[in-house]
This record gives structure tokens, C-alpha cells and sequence, in this order.
């Protein structure tokens, strides 16, 4: 994953979409972040995984939009793009260059806590703010993206199909904000 490129491609299609046409701060637009993060502990406790058989297996039977509503949206593997994609925005937005960053030092043992727990440890690190904004959206991605190894989730593919299919939403996804 190359950080910088989902960061440019995250913002201009939320731009594209209307999300930024007017500022918010920095603190909402992390609130936007948590409510994703929330998001994404109720697909865990339904229990909505991803059916990728069936993804595969309709990939030219019907369009890919209809095909992405039955079988991933609103999955964990989905909600985990969400979190992913909502911090390369902001990232974009902000122009944070994640190739002239030091590295991330931060590490996890995610199989030592439950899947709330991680989830409120991701929550926390992003509310630090006695840590500068583009050091919390650098720990933030590489939180997701080590989280997503851990659960055996190819955030990779599930944030390009679900930027491909945030191309094709309404303005704002039919939201205020």
C-alpha cells in the first residue's frame, strides 16, 4: 500500500463528492473517524464478514455496485476500508507525506485483547492530542493496517473496491457532512 497515493485518491474523490467543500476541523473530521471505527465493532458483533466466494463468483453476473451492496458493504472487512480510507483523506486533505515521516514505533499485540479493546486503543491514540495531527493519522493507518494483517483481512483489496465504489455515490453519500 502506497500511503501517499490512497491519501491523494481518498481526498480527491471525497472532494469529488463534496465533503470538503466546506473546512471542518481536524477534530471532526476524526469524529468521522470514530463513528467508522464504531461502525466497525457492530459489524463484529453481528458478526458480517465479507462473503468473497460470492464476490467472485457474481463479479460478471450483475453490476459491481450490486454486487458490492450483497456481499461486502457494511462488513467488517468493509468498515475496516472505511476507518482506512477516512484517514487518508484527512491525510490528503491535510498534505501529509507520509515518505518524509519517521517510522511508526508503535506495536500491538492484537491477539492480547478483545476486538472492542483494540478498537477503543485505536480510538485513543487518534484523540491523543498532545500528539501532532499527522503523527495520529500515521498511527492510525498503521494501526488499521496491522489490525487487518492480524484478522487475516486484505485491506489492500477491500479499500480499492470500496473507493471504486464510493466513486460511484451521491454527493455527501446522501449525508449533511
Amino acid at each position: 500500500m502506497n500511503f501517499n497515493d490512497l491519501a491523494n485518491k481518498a481526498h480527491s474523490n471525497a472532494v469529488a463528492h463534496g465533503f470538503w467543500d466546506n473546512r471542518l476541523s481536524n477534530e471532526h473530521c476524526l469524529m468521522l473517524i470514530i463513528t467508522e471505527v464504531g461502525e466497525l465493532v457492530e459489524a463484529d458483533r453481528k458478526g458480517n464478514h465479507a462473503d468473497m466466494d460470492a464476490f467472485v463468483k457474481y463479479d460478471n453476473r450483475i453490476s459491481f455496485e450490486e454486487n458490492f451492496e450483497r456481499h461486502v458493504k457494511d462488513s467488517l472487512e468493509d468498515e475496516l476500508a472505511d476507518v482506512a480510507i477516512r484517514l487518508f483523506d484527512l491525510a490528503g486533505a491535510l498534505g501529509v507525506d507520509f515518505d518524509k515521516m519517521n517510522p511508526c514505533r508503535y506495536h500491538r499485540a492484537f491477539d492480547k485483547f478483545n476486538f472492542a479493546e483494540n478498537a477503543f486503543a485505536l480510538c485513543k491514540g487518534l484523540a491523543r492530542d498532545a500528539i501532532g495531527i499527522e503523527k495520529r493519522i500515521q498511527f492510525g493507518v498503521e494501526y488499521v493496517r496491522n489490525w487487518a494483517e492480524s484478522l487475516s483481512v486484505g485491506l489492500p483489496w477491500h479499500v480499492e473496491q470500496k473507493m471504486r465504489y464510493n466513486a460511484t455515490r451521491p454527493i455527501r453519500h446522501n449525508k449533511a457532512y
